[in-house]
Order: structure tokens, then C-alpha cells, then sequence
């Protein structure tokens, strides 16, 4: 290892060999190599053999108990998947495409039979990450009543709907009920 802990080291340069040590937080391989993704402080630990870099003003990465917001991109008869597009107080972009997904269990806590009756392609989501599958794939709930739409295409023409007591109506006179968020029509543009 060419390094000692608290280096400081620039995204690129080579940290030591894959056999040394588990490459961790903002490390990648490349040719048998451990190598820095960012610029930070080189953290070693000798324990656990693992190799990270501590950086100040890293990208965050999603957690459980986490809050995001997203888009739903498909609606299956028991999930609803999502792209997640930042995390809930947090103004860096996230590090990775995560991508998501809402099993109907974990939807609401009323029954219901389909994941259709709660969700839209194109509507905009607040939900807590639950799980984190792999490094980009994690599962979210939207059962907390501050949880669910924030924003909801109309699925004929395609314009945000107002609420209108416990329905959602477009300007083009079409109504329907979803999964809304208790904050629903609060987010600002500028905030997804």
C-alpha cells in the first residue's frame, strides 16, 4: 500500500492492490487496483480490511430511514417502481440512479386490491426508504399519511391536478383518487 491513514488523495490514484484490502465508500477496481473516486481523506481499516475515502462535501448516499422523492416509472398489479431523484433535506445530488420500488403492502394501510388504484406513471412520489437491495436498489413505503403523491399527472392529458377535498380533479374535468401524501400540491419546482 502506497498510502498511510488521513492521506489526502484525488479521484484516480491508485490506493493499493485488490488483494490488500475491500474497496468501501468512494473507492472503485479497476485492473486489479483499488482506486479513489473522489477527493477526500484515505480511511484504513486494518480490522475489516477495508479501504474508504473520507470527503467533506461527498454525494450522499440513500439509507434506510430516509426520506426521497421520485417518480413512479410503472404500475404492477402488487409494486409500483421508482426513479429516485434526491433526497428529502438534502441539496447534492444523490450519488447513484437508485431505483425503487413500493410492494402493495407497504403502499398504504387501507386494503386495497391493485397497486393501479394508488398509483400513476408520472406522479411524483415522497416516500421512506425501508431496505436497501444492492448498492442502487432500494424498497419504500408510502404508508405514513405525510407519505404518498405529492404531485399527480392526469393520466388523459397529462397536467398536474389540484386537489379538491379527497379528489384529485384536472381542467379537464377528470377526477380520480390516489395515495396522496398529506402534503400533497406543497412542493415547490424548484425542490424535484
Amino acid at each position: 500500500m502506497n498510502h498511510k491513514q488521513g492521506d489526502v488523495v484525488l479521484p484516480g490514484e491508485v490506493l493499493c492492490t485488490y488483494e490488500e484490502f475491500i474497496p468501501s465508500d468512494w473507492t472503485y477496481v479497476e485492473d486489479g487496483y483499488i482506486k479513489a473516486s473522489i477527493f477526500g481523506y484515505l480511511k484504513v481499516d486494518d480490522m475489516n480490511k477495508e479501504i474508504s475515502i473520507v470527503a467533506d462535501n461527498a454525494p450522499e448516499h440513500i439509507k434506510v430511514g430516509d426520506r426521497i422523492i421520485g417518480h413512479v416509472t410503472e404500475v404492477k398489479q402488487y409494486k409500483a417502481l421508482i426513479t429516485v431523484k434526491k433526497i428529502v433535506g438534502n441539496n447534492r445530488d444523490i450519488v447513484a440512479g437508485y431505483k425503487g420500488y413500493i410492494h402493495i403492502s407497504h403502499a398504504t394501510d387501507d386494503y386495497v386490491c391493485s397497486m393501479h388504484e394508488l398509483f400513476k406513471i408520472g406522479d411524483i412520489i415522497e416516500a421512506e426508504v425501508i431496505n436497501k437491495i444492492g448498492s442502487e436498489f432500494i424498497e419504500l413505503t408510502t404508508a405514513d399519511d405525510d407519505l404518498g403523491i405529492i404531485k399527480a399527472m392526469c393520466v388523459f392529458c397529462r397536467k398536474f391536478m389540484k386537489l379538491a377535498g379527497d379528489k384529485l380533479v384536472c381542467e379537464c374535468e377528470h377526477s380520480t383518487t390516489r395515495k396522496l401524501s398529506s402534503n400533497y400540491g406543497r412542493i415547490l419546482d424548484e425542490n424535484y
